[in-house]
């Protein structure tokens, strides 16, 4: 993707609040204009397309950090990806739960990406979103099974 007169847009769906400057932070030096979400609620639909992010990082445990939570992750993957308007956005799952059966389940959703949270510095995250971004046929998983 080409971004003339305009940064790549990126919407954030993390509930850890303690994770939002730092993402905010990250993302914004690597050159993204950045909109944080802590659930996937409501009419994400309608914040999806209001935003028009060009990609979407999500974590799959929405809800874990006290903050109720109508869907999970896969749930809003699912949401996403059976709307007209949401489907073609690439999603890259953000986590540090790395078990083998959420890989799986994520990539039969469609997702560009399984990303460990644990394993990755955040701003190199941002940098893979970035590439991501910027070419998106050219993009490889950072994840063997995908």
């Amino acid at each position: 993707m080409v971004f003339k007169n305009r940064p790549p847009k990126i919407l954030i769906v993390e509930d850890d609040y303690t994770n939002h400057p730092l993402f905010l932070e990250a993302y914004k030096n690597a050159g993204f204009e950045v909109l944080i979400v802590d659930n996937a609620d409501g009419d994400f639909i309608q914040t999806v397309t209001n935003f028009k992010p060009d990609v979407i990082s999500i974590d799959l445990m929405i809800g874990k950090f006290g903050q109720p939570a109508d869907r999970d992750g896969f749930e809003a993957i699912e949401l996403l990806k059976s709307d007209d308007r949401t489907f073609k956005i690439p999603v890259v799952v953000v986590s540090s739960f790395f078990q083998k059966e959420r890989v799986l389940r994520a990539k039969e959703l469609g997702v560009r990406d399984y990303i460990n949270l644990q394993n990755q510095s955040i701003s190199k995250i941002a940098e893979l979103f970035k590439s991501l971004v910027k070419n998106p046929r050219r993009y490889k998983s950072t994840h063997p099974l995908l």
